[in-house]
This record gives structure tokens, C-alpha cells and sequence, in this order.
């Protein structure tokens, strides 16, 4: 059902909210600076986006980026740290109240600013909150970049309060939001005057918590703590009836987040941590990575064992199944079979994820790992073995089968999961393994496959030979109802052959030679173009099989590099054809591997996110300068690739022409590799998983529909496909990367959805975080929504997934100045009335440590030394300070040298 919701009103609030940020910025920022400001400029970025560029008196400057969007419940801003080149994006949700706002910018400016300061030092964030009531003071006495934000608000309501400007029912609510704030830092004792012990206790921790934060006041804020500080019983009674009002508030919206969390039942894992709940040393990840793949082959093992046994006794295994990892994983149902090849991050031969630890720092949020923990700076990328350890911790949670799946129909109509498993040691694979699925399966295999060099592009552009063959396939299907002759046989001919793997020549060939070739596109007008691409795309793809042949091993598409399934030594001279991040990671990979090779990058000026990432500037650092004259990147417009027959190499070498210039001045040239790489990339047919259950379906008259998917809170969580055959309906969840790249043959490029997604994602994540939507930190945080969508549905509540067939009207970005002036709510950008309490960033309940067990069969890594806890996350309720971390263990298995991550909370709202 179509459930899409278009509300101008949305739109109109964002545009309202971001006026109101470009109107009291600045006067935002003076404030947390204080001494350090100095200017703050608005700009315009080449492609129309607008932006603000903050100097402080130190010389240092960042790019802030603003925005209002959609956001999940219970978060009211979010700000993406890019350090790496000064990036930083501030989003605040578009249903926070603008009488909020800039108290919550202050929060997100502080917090930002507090980030950038400790990272240009080369250190860690600090991970634990000092100004928190609940915190545990324990002679700490460094604060976190959330302490800093709320000392950034502190700082903010001080000078409105103390702003005679104001009118006096302003500084008033200032005041009270201030004292209200004073309490949630810890700087005030709660407990009654009387109540000794207790009272004591906190008048301590309130005294340390402020003598801690005090060089961080601003003058105004400094004299209002010294005045408000103290036991309400000793405030004037216009402050204590203030402060009375606002704890009774909080109160009242403590007790409503309480009886919802009691009613959830989604929990996450807290993957890399050892037996103490502390991260694993960074020492000890390589040989961790290893101990848990190991432990997951074994888990792996005692999974196939028993679906074995199940089958031997003429019975399919009825489980949830779940086809895909990587990121995914993160909202993993540890009762669900997870069949998963760990491919990937598990071959990858690179340095680590193309992000550093601060980009990626959300992480924390969402999949409960600490990723600063991995690395040496803030700035260095989160390491590969890291990134194996938490995808095995998370795949071991439950029954794990490595392997492959793909879903089928049964002799009535049942959906089955058909489980392929590698060979081993030179013997023959595996008999497959077959279960029944029980409720909605999900896929999550990743990115999808790469574009073929050659392919026409364009408004009538066909993407792939696949595409190209049902293309034709139905338009045959047209010819054999309107009662031609032999349409029939060539159809199923056709078909035959693209199922059974003939290659592309072949299928050329006999199309070409066929007495229906002039009928395929006569009569179809604008229609004939696509047809006629589709030869083109046959034609690219019988080339680039011809290359293959010919210089075997070094004809090779990106995915084949990234899985370390080929060898850089084949040549000293590389073509990388595509300037992306998939043909930067290749390159790389190349010159790693082979110290004597010369890598040429040949494509499109490079997307904007890849100059704010970490690799791909540290690579032309390495490997580009004059003294290294490795690297070559040239921008220019590709070519197909060509082959000839080097005499004096005697072996099959590639000339790719390209065009460089534009106009007049275009300049045609030509280079000439030993190798050639496609990343030219990404294709969009269905996940693989699902390509034979599709050919099944319509084979048995079947239809195959689609929808895309999201939360309450118009946050993306992938897309689901309907399979309807012989009066049954199946419906399949994709999730993650591939959830991205919407297949053709189901969401048709006129539909326009794939653009729009594209812009979604872009707005969620712009350029200058470094980051994609399909990302490594992404994909965890969509996989978790997921999870928390689907426990929510599976509890009663059908409305918690959205099926929509467009994208909503949120998501689209607000003519800033039309929709703004038609907002209609009035603009009171202060500090909230004193008996509301103001909304809380997200945060994760606290966890505590696992009790120790063992096994024999579980290795044991040394103790590491206790220096870093987790990275603080959480949601503010009374409870015990520190780190979340694991709890014991729900399953029978058991890691290797430390507890399996038990569940923690859920995500919070």
C-alpha cells in the first residue's frame, strides 16, 4: 500500500529553520568562541549550495554546512565531522521547534569546535561524560565534545539572559533553561538539604564539574553559575519556582521515554571489545582478526551440521533468513541463519576503509564499536582488521553459514533459500543446503556489479548485457503476440542463452543473422534507440569478453581488484579507466602490491567527496609527486578500450583514446597499458541472490513488484520486492549498499526514482563528510533503523515500515526563499519557555562488562591494558555513568578469547 504523505508544510518549516540559522549564526558563534572569534562569512559552493566559513584569532578556519532534514525520533541535530579537510556538517531536524534552534546550534557549534581542537593535537576523543549527573567523577578531569556543547549552551542562554536587549520574559526563560541545564550537568546537588549523605556526595562531584568547566564560561556564564549553582531550598523563590517547573517536566518526559523503551524489544551488539568491555588493543587486531574467523568457520561448521541432520531426515529447516553482511550486519537478528561468503571487507587487500575514525565516528551510535580505539591519529582510516572483527563478532551473534545463497520457489510455489558453500583444499563443493524461509527474508550483498567498458549511455542508455537481453526478450514477447513467426523459438533461444551463460558473441552472432532483426525495430519510433542500444551494449560486452581472452588476467573489472582476485604483478603498467572511489581504491591497491608498477587514472574530474576523504589525498601524495612519478591522473573523457599485438612484448597489450579539453580545444589522445581496469561504475539489475527466484517466478506467470521502504520518520531503510506466483505472495527485503541501486527491470529509469534516491542520499550525507550513502558507517546506520522498523512491525505495529512508491516530500530540498516566506509558524528563536523541557540529543543506554567464560575450542588473546573506553553514546535517563559495553552472552556460542557480544539497548528515540 501506498502509504506516501506530501505535506508543503515539511518543507516550509526546513526553509523557515534554516532562514532562522543564516539570520543568528553568527551571533551563535561570537558567543562559543568568545575570544576566539573572529569572522564568519556565508559562500556558495560551485554547485548552488550555501555555506559558512568560520575563522577563529588562531588561524584556524572550517566549512560549516547547514541543513534541515528529515531526521529518526528522539534526535534533534547531528553534526558529521570531517577533519580531514574541515568539513563539518550541522543537520537539525526539521520537526525541531525553532524556539530551539540556537540554543541547539550553540550545542552543535561547541561540540564541533571541541572535536576539530582535539583532533589537530592527534588525540582521541574523550569518550566519558563529566557533565551528566549520573557520571562517575572518579578524579577525571577532562570533558567530552558533548560536555563542550553543553557549555556551549550554557555560554549561549548566559547571554540572553544578560542581554538587556531582550525583552524580560526572554531573559527570564533564559534563566530558568539555564539553571534547568545547570541540574542535567551534574553542577548543582538534587538531593534535599536534609538528606545528608546523598546531598554531600553530589555537592562534591557538582564542585569538581564546575571548577573543571570554568575557563570554558564566558563572563555572563560564569556569574549566573556562581548564582544559580546552589540547592534549590537556597534560590530566591522566583528561581526556585523556575526550577521546580522545569524538573517536574523533565520528570514527566523521563517517565514517557521510560515506558517506551519498556515496551521495545530491539537490542545492539557492542562488537571489539575484550573479556573487561574495553576495546581491543591495536596491537592485538591483526591476530583477533584471525581468531575470529576462525571462530566463525567453526560457527559455520556446527550451522551446516545441523541443517545436515534436519535434511537427512527428509525435513526443510524452517528459519528467518538473512543472504548478505558487510555493514548490514549491524541490525542483525541473532535468530535468523545469516548466510553470508564474508566477502568484501574480508578480502580487501587496501590499508582500511577509505574514512578516518572522526568521519566515521557515528559508528559509536549505531553499531557500538569505537573506532578511534583502531588508530593512532583521529585522522588515520579505520584499519580492515578492525572493520573483520566487527563483522565476525556481529555474524556470530547466530547460526552463520559462510557461503553464498539464492532464493528459490519450491514444487508449490514455497519459498526456499538454496545454500552454495565453497570448495575446500582442491576437493568438489558441497552438496547445497536448502531451507525453508520463514517470514521475510533479506538481502544485503553489497554493492552491486560494474559496468562493462563501452556501454551506451544517455536517456536510452542500456547499462549491462543482462538489461540488453530482456530488453530484447520483450520486445520478441511483442512480435510473438502479434503472431510473427519463429519470435517464439528466438525468445526462448534467447533466453536459454542468457541463463546458461553463452557468451555475448555468440548471442550477437545469432541475433544479428536472425530474419526478425529488421522487426525488432521497425514500428517503435523513440523506442528504437533503446533497442538499437542494446546491440551496442551486446557489442561492448563481446569486446570486452574478447579482451579478457586475450590478455587473460590483466582485463579486469574493479570488484576483481577490491577482492584481491587477480595479480598486480601481471604488468608494470596499469589503466585504471574511472575516476571514482571504486577506480582510487584500485589504483592504490596496484601500487601497494606491486612496488614496479605505474598506475594511469583516466576518467571524469573525480566526485566532490573523494577530495575530503583520506585516501585519495594521501595517495597523490605518495605515489603522484614529480620525485614518485607513479601515478598519473588524467581527466578526460574515456574511450572504448582497444587491444593490440605488441611484436616486441609478444603478448596482447590495450590503447585507450581519450578526449582531453572541451571545445576547440579538445585534444585527442591515446595511451597504451599492459592492464586495464573497469570502475567505471555501478550497474543496477537485481541482487544476485534473487535473480533466479525472479527468472522462476515469471517463468510460472508470475509478477515481480516494488517498493521502497521507510520508517516512521522518513529515514531510508531499503527497498522490498513482491513476488506473486500461483495464487502465494512472497515478499524480500534488500538492505544496505545494494539497497541503493534500484533494479531497472523493477523501478524503470523513466520512473525518475533512482535520480531522487541519489539526491536523498546526497542531502543525508553531502560530499564534505567524505562519506556515501552506501558507506561503511551508513549502511550500519540504516541497517539499525531497519531492525528497530522491522522488531516494531513484528510487535504489532504494521505502520513502523512505510511502503511508498516515491520519495518523500521532506526529502526534497525547500526553495529557501518561497517556502520560507510561506511558513506560517512565528520565529521565537530563544531559549524555550521555562516549564518545557528542551529536546536531548540522542544518546545509548550504558552496558556492563560480560561475566567471564570460556571453551576449549576459544583461543585467548592477551589482557589488553584498561586506556580506552568506549566512545560515549547513549540516551539520557538516570543510570550508572560509562562506556556502554557488552553484556553476557544470550547464545551458546562463545568468541574467541573473550565473551560474544551480548545485545545492548536498542537504538534510542
Amino acid at each position: 500500500m501506498d502509504t506516501t504523505v506530501t505535506d508543503p508544510r515539511l518543507r516550509a518549516r526546513q526553509a523557515t529553520l534554516i532562514a532562522t540559522v543564516k539570520r543568528e549564526l553568527r551571533s551563535v558563534t561570537s558567543v562559543v568562541l568568545g575570544d576566539r572569534f573572529e569572522s564568519i562569512d556565508e559562500r556558495i559552493s560551485e554547485d548552488g549550495r550555501e555555506y559558512f566559513t568560520l575563522q577563529d584569532t588562531q588561524g584556524g578556519s572550517a566549512d560549516l554546512w547547514l541543513d534541515a532534514i528529515p531526521m529518526a525520533s528522539g534526535m534533534i541535530a547531528n553534526t558529521m565531522t570531517n577533519t580531514t579537510t574541515d568539513q563539518y556538517v550541522v543537520q537539525i531536524s526539521d520537526r525541531l521547534p525553532n524556539e530551539f534552534l540556537t540554543r541547539v546550534l550553540a550545542h552543535e557549534v561547541g561540540e564541533l569546535i571541541a572535536v576539530r581542537d582535539r583532533s589537530s593535537q592527534g588525540l582521541a576523543p574523550v569518550r566519558e561524560n563529566l557533565l551528566s549527573q549520573e557520571a562517575d567523577i572518579s578524579g577525571r578531569h577532562e570533558l567530552s565534545s558533548r560536555d563542550h556543547g553543553r557549555i556551549a549552551e550554557l555560554n549561549w542562554l548566559a547571554a540572553r539572559a544578560s542581554d538587556a536587549e531582550l525583552p524580560a520574559p526572554q531573559r527570564a526563560e533564559a534563566r530558568a533553561d539555564l539553571s534547568a541545564l545547570i541540574d542535567r550537568c551534574g553542577m548543582r546537588p538534587v538531593p534535599a538539604v536534609t538528606e545528608t549523605e546523598p546531598y554531600e556526595a553530589e555537592s562534591e562531584a557538582a564542585e569538581t564539574r564546575r571548577y573543571v568547566s570554568r575557563n570554558y564560561f564566558s563572563y555572563e556564564a560564569k556569574r549566573l553559575v556562581d548564582t544559580l549553582a546552589h540547592p534549590i531550598e537556597h534560590l530566591d523563590p522566583a528561581d526556585a519556582t523556575a526550577l521546580q517547573a522545569s524538573r517536574d517536566a523533565a520528570l514527566r518526559a523521563e517517565r514517557q521515554v521510560e515506558a517506551f523503551i519498556g515496551r521495545r524489544e530491539v537490542t545492539m551488539p557492542m562488537p571489539g571489545y575484550d573479556q573487561n568491555g574495553l576495546p581491543l588493543p591495536r596491537d592485538q587486531l591483526k591476530a583477533a582478526s584471525v581468531q575470529w574467523a576462525e571462530y566463525r568457520a567453526q560457527i559455520s561448521t556446527r550451522t551446516e551440521e545441523a541443517i545436515e541432520g534436519q535434511l537427512a531426515k527428509g525435513q526443510f529447516p524452517t528459519r528467518r533468513v538473512v543472504i548478505g553482511g558487510g555493514a548490514s550486519l549491524t541490525g542483525r537478528d541473532p535468530d535468523a541463519l545469516l548466510i553470508d561468503a564474508a566477502g568484501r571487507w574480508h578480502l580487501d587487500p587496501g590499508q582500511g576503509i577509505v574514512q578516518s575514525a572522526d568521519q566515521d565516528r557515528d559508528l559509536a551510535q549505531w553499531m557500538g564499536v569505537d573506532p578511534h580505539s583502531t588508530v593512532e591519529h583521529p585522522g588515520h582510516r579505520l584499519p580492515i582488521d578492525a572493520v573483520r572483527i566487527w563483522e565476525d563478532q556481529l555474524a556470530t551473534r547466530g547460526d552463520v553459514v559462510n557461503g553464498h545463497a539464492r532464493l528459490r520457489l519450491g514444487q508449490h510455489n514455497e519459498l526456499l533459500a538454496e545454500i552454495q558453500r565453497p570448495a575446500e583444499d582442491g576437493k568438489e563443493a558441497p552438496r547445497p543446503l536448502w531451507v525453508a524461509c520463514d517470514g521475510v527474508p533479506s538481502i544485503a550483498t553489497g554493492l552491486t556489479p560494474e559496468v562493462v567498458p563501452g556501454m551506451p549511455r544517455g536517456d536510452d542508455g542500456v547499462e549491462s548485457r543482462s538489461e540488453a537481453v530482456r530488453l530484447i526478450d520483450d520486445r520478441l514477447g511483442e512480435l510473438e503476440d502479434e503472431g510473427l513467426p519463429h519470435a517464439g523459438d528466438l525468445r526462448t533461444w534467447l533466453t536459454d542463452a542468457e541463463r546458461g551463460g553463452t557468451d555475448a558473441r555468440t548471442v550477437l552472432d545469432v541475433l544479428k543473422s536472425s530474419p526478425l532483426m529488421e522487426a525488432l525495430t521497425s514500428g517503435l519510433g523513440p523506442g528504437k534507440a533503446r533497442i538499437d542500444n542494446c546491440f551496442g551494449a551486446l557489442d561492448s560486452t563481446a569486446k570486452w569478453e574478447t579482451a579478457r581472452e586475450e590478455a587473460p588476467g590483466r582485463a579486469l573489472l574493479g570488484d576483481e581488484v577490491a577482492d584481491n582476485r587477480f595479480d598486480a604483478r601481471k604488468t608494470k603498467d596499469w589503466v585504471v579507466a574511472g575516476s571514482g572511489g571504486a577506480g582510487v581504491a584500485n589504483a592504490e591497491i596496484i601500487l601497494m602490491q606491486n612496488p614496479d608498477a605505474h598506475v594511469t587514472i583516466i576518467g571524469s574530474p573525480p566526485p566532490p567527496a573523494l577530495r575530503h576523504q583520506v585516501q585519495f589525498p594521501a595517495m597523490e601524495k605518495a605515489y603522484g609527486g614529480p620525485d614518485k612519478k607513479r601515478l598519473t591522473i588524467i581527466r578526460a573523457q574515456l574511450g572504448a578500450v582497444e587491444t593490440y599485438w605488441d611484436e616486441e612484448a609478444k603478448e596482447t597489450r590495450f590503447q585507450i583514446p581519450y578526449e582531453e579539453g572541451e571545445g576547440d580545444n579538445t585534444q585527442r589522445k591515446v595511451v597504451r597499458a599492459g592492464g586495464y581496469v573497469a570502475s567505471l561504475g555501478r550497474t543496477n539489475p537485481l541482487p544476485p541472490a534473487l535473480q533466479v527466484l525472479a527468472n522462476e517466478v515469471r517463468d510460472r506467470g508470475g509478477e515481480i513488484s516494488g517498493d521502497l521502504q521507510f520508517d516512521k520518520d522518513d529515514q531510508y531503510i531499503g527497498y522490498g520486492l513482491t513476488f506473486t506466483v500461483g495464487g502465494k505472495e512472497h515478499r524480500v527485503d534488500v538492505d544496505g549498499a545494494a539497497s541503493w541501486q534500484l533494479p531497472r527491470e523493477i523501478f524503470a529509469p523513466e520512473s525518475g526514482l533512482q535520480p531522487q534516491l541519489n539526491d536523498m542520499g546526497l542531502r543525508g550525507l553531502p560530499s564534505e563528510t567524505g562519506n556515501a550513502a552506501p558507506g561503511f558507517a551508513p549502511v550500519a546506520r540504516q541497517s539499525a533503523l531497519r531492525a528497530r522498523a522491522v522488531a516494531a512491525v513484528q510487535a504489532g505495529d504494521e505502520s513502523a515500515v512505510q511502503h511508498r512508491s516515491t520519495i518523500p516530500e521532506r526529502w526534497r530540498r525547500p526553495d529557501l526563499t518561497r517556502e520560507a516566506a510561506a511558513a506560517t509558524e512565528p520565529e521565537t528563536p530563544g531559549g524555550g519557555p521555562a516549564n518545557t523541557a528542551p529536546p536531548q540529543k540522542e544518546t545509548q543506554p550504558h552496558q556492563q562488562p560480560p561475566t567471564a567464560e570460556r571453551t576449549p575450542n576459544s583461543p585467548t588473546p592477551a589482557r589488553p591494558a584498561r586506556e580506552t573506553p568506549l566512545w560515549e553514546v547513549g540516551m539520557p535517563q538516570r543510570r550508572a555513568s560509562g562506556p556502554p559495553r557488552p553484556t553476557a552472552p544470550q547464545h551458546r556460542q562463545l568468541p574467541p578469547g573473550h565473551e560474544r557480544p551480548g545485545p545492548g539497548v536498542g537504538i534510542g528515540d
